[in-house]
């Protein structure tokens, strides 16, 4: 099946290196390769913004960021609708789940250029610099798409079932015709710390890529950051947070004239705050309803109205209409999902909660509200050792919706904790439960969809 696969993506990069496709920024036209073996061959796969350009909506719509109408629950069925309500049956057999499909390939062309990368033939671009910053980007960009999928197909990372708790297919070469059962979770974390300290160990990688879709080193700590996060292991991600911080710290004041709501993925390039250029553009959402999504009850009091991160991205509320997001290109929905300043400082933030540090806690929120409300001069607040947890994780709420299963990532790990956990509910528009998520339950994990278990029969099914 892999021989077969390795086939199709390695003509499907082929095609997306045509001149005909669109490039990003001012990448040079590449040649029209579909069979990658030079140097040349692999930085022009890297080049394509496709890397960048994800599809991971359906990990917000499990969150408690959302809401439906009592229209739109009752409208035709799909897995949109029954992922909300967390039903039983998310996949009709026909189904294509193209956030596990499309991410795959994405690692499969990682995988063809960390194979075949030794062997390119000599030239004036096989330099060893050059080399070796190939393999570090292909790694950063492998173990961030790692990171989503084992937190979206397997359970928040524990440290006592880890090695028996099961994570995704871990493939790691493009020529097997091995169909791989899952790893465990921690085989998968495993895989992605390795990946991620080899590439920012390269002394050839710079801080920042050439662009916003080449990984450098920061980016490489901040994913760092957050895998150690998602681990518990508070004092390695609040020493990864720190690196992440002393190469890159600038943040985008919400206040300022400058300020673009992204619609697209070069939108982001003048954003201060981007580490990696991620973004989900989905499509499906938009077919099934023509609108864009509205935020939950909880989000919005969250955030309030007066909260920029809100009044930016939703179209407020009328006496007849609901909030609905704004930032939509067309008939399609754009949500960032990037790395970035901002999720790297609330990493920070929390490690610094736990360890009882309240006040420098404390200073980093206040750092980011600034460039996040209208008016701030003075936080109001008593931050005391008690309470400094509950804020940050707060801020991590109204900084990180919609972000590609953040907040879905963030509710599961809180799950285990006796002091966050929570039930989710679905209310209907007259305040009726509807349908419920209790804490740690198994309907967390994103079901594998048939299409995807027809074609790998040892990949076993998380049970609903």
């Amino acid at each position: 099946m892999y021989k077969r696969l390795l086939v199709f993506v390695v003509v499907i990069c082929g095609l997306w290196l045509l001149p005909s496709c669109k490039k990003f920024l001012d990448v040079s036209p590449p040649s029209a390769n579909v069979n990658p073996t030079t140097i040349k061959d692999f930085q022009e796969i890297l080049n394509s913004d496709s890397l960048s350009r994800g599809h991971f909506f359906l990990l917000d719509m499990m969150s408690d960021d959302l809401t439906f109408t009592d229209a739109q629950v009752a409208a035709s069925t799909n897995y949109y609708l029954r992922s909300f309500l967390w039903q039983n049956l998310i996949w009709n057999p026909a189904d294509a789940d193209v956030l596990y499909n499309s991410t795959y390939s994405r690692i499969l062309q990682m995988n063809v250029i960390l194979d075949r990368i030794n062997a390119a033939p000599a030239d004036e671009l096989n330099t060893p610099q050059n080399k070796n910053l190939v393999i570090s980007q292909a790694l950063i960009n492998r173990a961030w798409f790692y990171l989503q999928l084992v937190n979206a197909y397997g359970p928040a990372y524990d440290a006592t079932t880890s090695a028996t708790d099961l994570g995704v297919p871990l493939v790691l070469t493009a020529g097997t015709n091995a169909l791989p059962a899952r790893a465990t979770v921690a085989q998968v974390y495993a895989q992605i710390i390795g990946d991620l300290k080899t590439a920012v160990g390269n002394p050839g990688l710079p801080a920042k890529g050439s662009d916003i879709i080449h990984p450098g080193k920061a980016s490489g700590y901040a994913l760092l950051s957050r895998a150690y996060l998602y681990q518990g292991n508070y004092t390695a991600a609040g020493n990864y947070a720190d690196s992440t911080l002393a190469m890159q710290s600038t943040l985008q004041n919400y206040n300022s004239s400058l300020y673009v709501n992204p619609s697209q993925l070069p939108d982001l390039t003048s954003n201060p705050e981007i580490l990696l250029g991620k973004i989900t553009i989905d499509l499906a959402f938009y077919s099934f309803y023509t609108n864009t999504v509205m935020p939950g009850a909880t989000l919005t009091a969250a955030l309030t109205t007066s909260d920029l991160r809100y009044s930016k991205k939703f179209l407020a509320a009328s006496r007849y209409t609901p909030a609905t997001y704004r930032l939509a290109g067309g008939n399609s929905m754009v949500f960032d999902n990037s790395v970035g300043v901002p999720e790297v400082m609330l990493i920070k933030a929390e490690c610094l909660a736990r360890s009882g540090s309240f006040e420098a806690a404390g200073a980093l929120l206040a750092k980011l509200r600034i460039n996040r409300l209208p008016t701030y001069v003075v936080d109001s607040r008593t931050y005391t050792a008690d309470n400094i947890l509950g804020y940050v994780l707060d801020e991590r709420r109204r900084e990180l919706f919609y972000h590609g299963g953040l907040r879905l990532f963030d509710l599961k790990r809180l799950n285990k904790e006796a002091a966050w956990r929570q039930d989710i509910k679905r209310l209907n528009n007259s305040g009726v439960t509807i349908a419920t998520l209790p804490a740690g339950s198994g309907l967390y994990l994103v079901p594998f969809s048939p299409t995807v278990i027809a074609a790998n029969p040892n990949i076993l099914q998380n049970p609903r």
